[in-house]
């Protein structure tokens, strides 16, 4: 058997009778922090111009669109939904994957679900394995293939959504096959367009491409149906530590714990970049324990390991889009607005003078134990600790590290702050009793996924 087929057995025969109640309930966490990042980024002019550009409104579409309501084919709707969910880099993040594992799966999830008339049990169970499948990859391609500059986002993100879809379409083993070959050509996204619109539009991308190669595969399009195997293989092009026993291995494990309970999905707390949450969760304690503010600093250092300056690469943004990822913006914002919040990332927020005032004082410093020639910190750069150390005008010198932000598995987010945060981003579109009618919905889990989407709609 071939590896390809190996592993289409696997998501296809083994792991959905593996799935239990607890990968459902996590699975039910991702839903309720992505439907709040998506609401996070309704009216925002970038989600217009996807559904101006790809959502043509038909009676008998078959998905519907986040919050508007708009019913389309569900490539489409897949599209403008996920970059919906990553616009605001308010969705979750997973730490093996090294990307953002529900903006490009859970639209694909959804969308196809719809159109089979799924329940969310049945959706979910779905969304489980495709999220498995998109964070064992991370294991896999890494580190060379985000060193080299790829967006896992973008090219996990689209294996993870056309299994998910695969699976919901009922598509058979050879059909899978050819439907993972399809959409390894269809994988693409550069980290070099972080702080961009085009960031968030991988997401979308990744969505769509796993429904239409899903439903390309369903009516006999074809591609090479081994696609992980032998010259020019998928990991061959995307990894150079790739080899074919890696996968060979790593497939027994599958499923030994799911990805989605162990270790579990990162639910952020700011509307940001993961990488920066370390450095705030340092800003704030430094508030907390000394009392500091913007006006008493005189120097900011940030120690932090060397993929930083390769990620974080906007020092000094002009937009919103590029302070959410820049190191410097999340730390100067956290020292004058308290904490990061959406009203941190507006253009005109960004363009403080304060704010440029404080970033001149930051310095991002790469020391020895965190740099590239230590094989542990290459492996996992961004679970490294984050220490910030201050001076202030008054001669104090105060260090704060953190080497595990709140939201991450092992410092979780709550059940009561996810829902909070649904509630901070739905509630201003819905209003309160929507929102609490939605979220009893997910953790019932017992309705289908027209339902809620038509729940989600916001009246207009």
């Amino acid at each position: 058997m071939s590896l390809t087929a190996e592993l289409v057995d696997k998501c296809c025969n083994v792991l959905p009778a593996m799935v239990g109640e607890e990968e459902l309930n996590a699975a039910r966490n991702c839903l309720t922090d992505s439907l709040a990042a998506a609401f996070s980024a309704y009216g925002e002019a970038p989600i217009d111009t996807l559904r101006e550009l790809n959502i043509q409104t038909r009676p008998d579409g078959a998905a519907t669109v986040i919050g508007y309501g708009e019913r389309a084919r569900p490539a489409d709707v897949a599209l403008v939904n996920g970059t919906m969910i990553s616009l605001q880099l308010f969705d979750d993040n997973q730490a093996e994957m090294r990307g953002h594992p529900s903006g490009p799966l859970l639209p694909a999830v959804l969308a196809t679900a719809e159109l089979q008339g799924l329940g969310l049990r049945e959706a979910l169970r779905a969304f489980v394995i495709g999220y498995e499948v998109e964070c064992r990859f991370g294991t896999l391609l890494n580190p060379s293939h985000y060193e080299t500059g790829w967006h896992a986002t973008a090219t996990q993100g689209t294996l993870a959504a056309v299994v998910a879809s695969g699976l919901i379409l009922k598509l058979d083993a050879p059909a899978m096959a050819q439907a993972l070959g399809i959409a390894a050509s269809m994988a693409g996204g550069m980290r070099r367009n972080f702080g961009s619109m085009t960031m968030s539009l991988h997401s979308g991308l990744a969505a769509s491409n796993g429904v239409r190669a899903a439903q390309l595969a369903q009516r006999g399009f074809t591609a090479d149906p081994e696609i992980f195997d032998g010259r020019m293989s998928l990991g061959e092009v995307f990894s150079r530590e790739w080899t074919p026993a890696l996968l060979a291995d790593n497939l027994p494990k599958w499923g030994l714990p799911f990805f989605i309970v162990s270790p579990g999905a990162t639910f952020k707390l700011y509307p940001c970049g993961r990488p920066p949450c370390f450095a705030v969760d340092c800003a704030i304690e430094l508030q907390r324990k000394h009392g500091v503010k913007a006006g008493d600093l005189q120097h900011i250092r940030c120690e932090v390991s060397y993929m930083y300056p390769r990620t974080l690469i906007h020092s000094r943004p002009k937009n919103g889009l590029q302070g959410k990822t820049s190191l410097e913006y999340c730390v100067a914002a956290t020292f004058l607005d308290g904490r990061p919040t959406l009203a941190s990332f507006t253009d005109a927020a960004v363009r403080r003078q304060e704010i440029a005032d404080l970033i001149n004082l930051i310095e991002v410093r790469v020391p020895e134990h965190l740099s590239e020639a230590r094989p542990e910190v290459r492996k996992a750069p961004f679970e490294q600790p984050v220490t910030v150390e201050i001076e202030t005008r008054d001669g104090r010198v105060l260090r704060e590290t953190v080497a595990v932000h709140k939201g991450s598995p092992t410092n979780p987010a709550s059940a009561a702050e996810l829902k909070q945060k649904f509630a901070d981003c739905a509630q201003p579109h819905l209003g309160q009793a929507r929102v609490e009618a939605i979220l009893q919905a997910i953790q019932r889990g017992d309705g289908n996924v027209a339902g809620l989407m038509a729940m989600l709609g916001v009246a207009r």
